[in-house]
């Protein structure tokens, strides 16, 4: 007679992977940011980290962040508001 007591394990696992998954749930591609989020580092975040790391515009001059959006504008397309708060976040530092 065999026992269940691996399925169960396995059920086990897959709630409990499935449940840490709305932990994460606000990383993913349009999920609405929480009110205590910074707008500014939520564009960064939203934007930029999917293709390479977060970058930092207060750890770069305001002329590097400028060059820096721009060689980016050739790589995606973003509405203009979002062009205009990341040009923003450079010139305030």
């Amino acid at each position: 007679m065999r026992t269940r007591r691996p399925l169960a394990g396995a059920w086990a696992l897959l709630t409990l992977l499935a449940a840490s998954g709305c932990a994460v749930g606000r990383f993913i591609a349009g999920a609405p940011a929480t009110p205590n989020d910074d707008p500014n580092q939520s564009l960064l975040v939203h934007r930029c980290s999917g293709c390479h790391a977060t970058p930092n515009p207060a750890g770069m001059s305001g002329e590097a962040w400028q060059v820096s959006l721009e060689r980016m504008k050739r790589r995606i397309t973003l509405p203009a508001s979002e062009w205009d708060s990341l040009a923003a976040m450079g010139r305030s530092h």
